[in-house]
């Protein structure tokens, strides 16, 4: 009769967090296991890798991100062997106890730099106003709405209404280059031929 053996319960949480996001699958390594959406690894659960003792989770982070953590945290965070200078963060799960609304979050980060384009996230709306001010030349007053129904593709840009000193409210249309658009045919292109 074959023995079943245990599997770790911090592995059994992390995996119901990584395998919440849409497309995750995991891939058993052994005592390590790592996540993954369509093919690109977002998390690692490593146990007692390269002999260092330590179990963690361990995910991809946003540049610079993962040294400011272990700066601030280093009894919580490490830089992972191997994979610590390429962007990786280790979070110890043999540490006391465990915050899983950080780890859902330090997942979700990842998952966003593994994901392929189509299955990121939309731009924060700081971004899509930030360059909506640029293309536009100067800082109006902005009044934003944000009810669902105006949702276009998850688009904020399309969906924004801007009011600019009591002028009407009218949709935000990104353009490049303004001036260019105006022009038609550029005097500057004609001259070359």
């Amino acid at each position: 009769m074959a023995t079943r053996t245990r599997e770790d319960r911090r592995l059994r949480l992390l995996s119901a967090v990584c395998l919440g996001l849409p497309e995750a699958e995991r891939i058993n390594c052994g005592a390590h296991a790592d996540f993954r959406v369509r093919g690109r690894i977002f998390a690692y659960f490593l146990k007692n890798h390269g002999g260092d003792g330590i179990t963690a989770a361990c995910f991809k982070a946003r540049l610079g991100e993962h040294i400011e953590r272990v700066k601030q945290s280093p009894d919580r965070f490490y830089l992972p062997r191997f994979i610590g200078r390429r962007g990786w963060l280790g979070l110890r799960l043999d540490q006391g106890d465990i915050d899983w609304d950080e780890v859902r979050a330090l997942a979700a980060v990842s998952y966003d730099l593994a994901a392929s384009k189509g299955r990121r996230a939309p731009p924060p709306l700081a971004n899509a106003l930030t360059a909506s001010l640029l293309i536009r030349g100067k800082p109006p007053l902005i009044n934003i709405s944000r009810s669902p129904a105006q949702m276009l593709d998850g688009n904020l840009l399309h969906a924004g209404l801007l009011e600019e000193r009591g002028d009407s409210a009218q949709p935000l249309r990104p353009t490049a280059l303004p001036e260019v658009a105006r022009a038609g045919g550029s005097a500057a292109l004609r001259s070359r031929r």
